[in-house]
């Protein structure tokens, strides 16, 4: 059948190109995409942080089961499943495919694999009930991590950004103490805590700025987590990061493999039982056809804006 699928053939500059997709094959399934979440990995190709041309994109998607290969037995025409590029329809492997046990109330705001990165971020983090944790940087999945680690035991649960807007949303996810790292009163703040420093420190900002700092706000034996993604060479404090045997994570979305479960499937029981709760995240919703707008905006991120969608509906 014929659908369309966004390609980014250079920087700044995006193309909706008409596909021809197959009958799936015999353990695969047929998926119409509804929703679909605009990642910063994507924007990191669209901007050419990341230049790899002409790119597939999207990986953040939720939709609706049309056909159904014949070796398929758990899927059925009408589920809702996680989809994965910003294309029309597509054929995915049925084989540990998450499913939603319901039709979603607003598909827009059921992403499932952003939750499924914090999923396997908290297997790293080794968390102990009374741990006291700072992230730094609440974008969405800052956030993200805010709503998750506010579920956790934990004596504290501070936040720092350079956006109000966004620490007012930390603070009314959990947050114990929100910090404005843009402001005076916020780097003495900043400076105090490093008095202070933490079990657990997730750096979520991805700019130089946090990453020198991070070290110095984690306690001797503490765990910083690098969950953001760091696009360019970073220059950081090796020996305190030696003297204080910091546990250094890279709390990427890859590792945790040897963690034998299913974080997608996990990700949509938590997305149901609302401990992630998207819909004060999703702040832009933007047809597919705009997807060059979208993109835009979203390497823009003006104030107020947090997580941006593609509805193919």
């Amino acid at each position: 059948m014929e659908g369309q699928a966004v390609f980014i053939t250079g920087p700044y500059t995006v193309e909706i190109r008409e596909i021809q997709v197959s009958d799936p094959g015999p353990d695969q399934i047929q998926v119409r995409c509804v929703a679909n979440g605009i990642c910063m990995a994507e924007v990191s190709v669209f901007t050419g942080a990341e230049p790899h041309y002409p790119a597939t994109a999207g990986h953040e998607g939720v939709g609706i089961v049309t056909k159904v290969g014949r070796e398929v037995k758990d899927l059925k025409e009408g589920d809702w499943v996680a989809t994965g590029r910003w294309a029309t329809v597509e054929n995915l492997p049925a084989a540990g495919l998450a499913r939603l046990s319901r039709p979603p109330a607003d598909p827009a705001t059921f992403l499932i694999e952003p939750c499924a990165c914090i999923v396997t971020a908290l297997y790293s983090y080794d968390l102990t009930a009374g741990d006291r944790a700072l992230v730094l940087g609440a974008g969405f999945m800052g956030l993200l991590n805010v709503q998750a680690l506010a579920h956790s035991p934990l004596a504290e649960l501070v936040v720092s950004d350079i956006k109000g807007f966004n620490l007012a949303l930390a603070q009314e996810f959990g947050a114990t103490e929100v910090i404005n790292a843009g402001t005076a009163d916020g780097q003495v703040r900043l400076e105090e805590l490093q008095r202070q420093p933490f079990d657990l420190v997730v750096e979520a900002a991805g700019v130089e700025e946090t990453i020198q700092m991070a070290g110095a706000l984690t306690r001797s034996g503490g765990r910083l987590s690098i969950f953001a993604w760091h696009h360019t060479p970073r220059t950081v404090d090796m020996g305190l990061w030696h003297t204080r045997g910091l546990k250094v994570l890279n709390s990427a979305p890859g590792i945790g493999r040897d963690h034998n479960v299913n974080k997608m499937q996990r990700a949509v029981a938590l997305l149901e039982r609302g401990v992630f709760n998207l819909e004060r995240l999703v702040t832009h919703r933007h047809a597919f056809g705009d997807v060059q707008a979208a993109l835009e905006l979203a390497a823009e991120r003006p104030e107020g804006y947090i997580k941006g969608v593609l509805l193919f509906d």
